[in-house]
């Protein structure tokens, strides 16, 4: 069980890996690579944000810049909304359902096709994103457990336990 710093070093890794599988297809520019790392890296410490790591830290940083925007922009509907998904974390075990390889993977999905339906211009660029969360975060279950038990999870042939 690595430390954040283990996951991190999975996160580019992993970064690495679908960077060089996508290179024949896109060329991305420094700045859109760059990105593509930092969504890397927040997928890979996203599955400890249910117990107090670097991973839970800053995540509660992005929601507190979150959370401003959304003062200054008076959606506090969408703030109330978003309140009760940030506790979450909180009311969860320990490699609960943030460590399930189904959840890392369709939760991005998700708010990529949400965000995709509010501005389809940057469609493109959050689907690029999410991919790159999604390996991260998949890096990060594979060091945490293995590769046997990472590829049974993968292809839920064990019963999910919450």
């Amino acid at each position: 069980m690595p430390n954040y710093k283990g996951h991190l070093i999975g996160g580019i890794a992993a970064y690495g890996l679908l960077l060089c599988t996508l290179l024949g297809t896109v060329k991305p520019s420094l700045l859109t690579a760059s990105e593509w790392l930092l969504f890397a890296f927040a997928g890979a410490l996203f599955p400890d944000i249910d117990i107090k790591s670097k991973g839970q830290k800053y995540f509660y940083y992005v929601v507190l810049l979150v959370f401003i925007m959304l003062v200054i922009r008076q959606r506090f509907e969408v703030m109330a909304c978003c309140s009760f998904l940030i506790i979450s974390p909180m009311l969860i075990n320990h490699r609960g359902i943030f460590h399930h390889p189904w959840f890392v993977i369709t939760m991005p999905l998700i708010v990529w096709i949400i965000i995709s339906n509010a501005m389809p211009s940057i469609s493109q660029q959050i689907f690029f994103d999410m991919l790159f969360f999604i390996i991260g975060a998949l890096s990060h279950i594979w060091l945490d457990f293995g590769t046997s038990h990472t590829i049974k999870k993968l292809l839920m042939r064990k019963k999910n336990r919450w």
